[in-house]
């Protein structure tokens, strides 16, 4: 039965074309580095690495690895196509913004944008007319067309911004909500992509509010300096609820529900280092990987072969049913979970080989040891397991306690080890009682019968009588 479950389940995963997901140190990736720009503390920086993981996990990326080294935040994105736009947007620091759109210009033509400038300035003298007049003469001398810089993006103020893949400039008015106004968003299809945006009760009323002064007119979506979307307003409430429509792909819908979604980082960083890590390194660091596994394993192999016989050839089948099964498995979490198998992971399962191996040990010595003692194979066989599973459970049971410890207090790469230690320690124990015990009894009945050199024990020699003297003389 074991086998057939064993067997089964890895034909299945072979035959649905599923097979293990990789991390970054196997199949590629990109590596980015953030380094805030300003003194930040640990609770700004935790929840900095909260909202980007969340980010990550809403682009599908599967295990990625998000670390803190000192300030630094350490990105580790595998598999990732576009790279750029992963880049683009786990870094977003800015605050997102709801602004009314008060002109369009083409940023191309240097007239419109030299207006589209003077148009801004002149708004923001309109709020304090005192310095209108000093305004109007700074634009006139320092005519230079430009987008408003990141220091001058205040909340405020009218500003000059550019859209998202759109060769189109964008003159706004000062901010009338914030990212906090929005508890969910989700891009949906229906016949087009849109986003279904559920506000917060206190947002709620600031967007009703909002809609009905710019009724419409375009409110534009900010965030990082750039307008990322400028719907027209077409309603006065919204009750909660608001679907934002356009000319949206699917990517560019997902990415403006993970901007409205997560909002912006409490931390303000800029990028110390992107770094590409190619295909080809990481498979040669696969493959620099399987080659030690299948030594180790061939060494192992070899040595419980001549150590312990007919045993070794159980021990090594049930290293066999438990790497099917484990196949299977991460095969599985990786279709269905998007779960990846990091370096580290790997070097989990490496780990897993030695204590599946000591849970044949334990048991092959407890026979040998009763055989030693004058007991017949085939009784030693079914009466020394349920003491050696009690040993095997208990050495598992470290273990796994170990792996869970690991996987709770810890983040990135690490987890990955602990998680496959875990699963491949709870394969150990379900093979031990179901697949090598009785498999070691078929073995000793049927194979070794009273032969126990075949099990690569000597049996105990027979105790030779001691001449005693019986009489005589001197």
């Amino acid at each position: 039965m074991a086998i057939l479950i064993g067997f089964g389940a890895l034909a299945g995963v072979l035959a649905a074309g599923w097979t293990p997901v990789l991390g970054v140190q196997l199949q590629g990736g990109v590596e980015v580095l953030l380094r805030p720009t300003s003194p930040a503390d640990d609770e700004q920086l935790d929840r900095a690495i909260e909202i980007i993981r969340s980010r990550v996990d809403a682009l599908g990326v599967a295990e990625p690895d998000i670390t803190r080294q000192g300030e630094q935040v350490v990105i580790q994105l595998p598999g990732v196509k576009d790279k750029q736009r992963a880049v683009d947007l786990v870094g977003q620091t800015a605050e997102l913004r709801f602004r009314p759109v008060l002109h369009t210009f083409n940023p191309f033509d240097e007239a419109e944008f030299g207006s589209a400038e003077q148009f801004a300035n002149a708004y923001n003298g309109s709020l304090q007319p005192e310095s209108t007049e000093d305004a109007v003469e700074d634009i006139e001398l320092e005519q230079v067309p430009a987008f408003t810089l990141s220091e001058d993006d205040v909340a405020d103020s009218a500003v000059v911004l550019p859209g998202r893949g759109e060769p189109v400039g964008y003159v706004l008015g000062p901010a009338e909500l914030t990212g906090e106004a929005v508890a969910e968003a989700a891009a949906t299809f229906n016949n087009e992509w849109v986003v279904n945006v559920d506000l917060t009760d206190e947002g709620s009323v600031g967007f009703d509010a909002m809609a009905a002064r710019y009724f419409g007119q375009q409110i534009a979506i900010v965030l990082d300096g750039v307008v990322e979307s400028a719907p027209a307003i077409r309603a006065t409430e919204f009750e909660g609820r608001a679907v934002i429509s356009g000319t949206f792909g699917e990517e560019e819908a997902r990415d403006l529900a993970v901007a409205l979604r997560f909002g912006a980082l409490p931390v303000e960083f800029e990028q110390d280092d992107v770094r590409t890590v190619s295909a080809t390194l990481g498979e040669g660091t696969l493959r620099a990987g399987v080659i030690a596994g299948i030594v180790g394993l061939i060494l192992v192999g070899v040595y419980m072969l001549a150590y312990y016989r007919l045993l070794g050839v159980v021990a090594i089948m049930s290293l066999a049913i438990s790497g099917s099964v484990l196949w299977s498995l991460i095969s599985w979490l990786g279709e269905s979970r998007g779960l990846a198998l990091t370096l580290a992971g790997t070097t989990g399962i490496i780990v897993s080989i030695g204590v599946q191996v000591d849970s044949n040990i334990v048991y092959y010595e407890r026979i040998k040891e009763e055989v030693r003692r004058g007991r017949a194979v085939r009784s030693a066989a079914d009466a020394s397991f349920k003491a050696a599973f009690s040993t095997i459970v208990w050495a598992d049971l470290a273990s796994l306690i170990g792996a869970g410890v690991l996987y709770q207090l810890t983040t990135g790469t690490v987890r990955g080890f602990a998680l496959y230690l875990g699963l491949a320690t709870l394969i150990d124990l379900a093979v031990s009682y179901f697949f090598m015990r009785p498999l070691v009894v078929f073995v000793a009945r049927k194979l070794v019968a009273e032969r126990p050199r075949r099990l690569g024990v000597s049996p105990r020699e027979p105790d030779l009588p001691v001449a005693v003297p019986t009489g005589g003389s001197l």
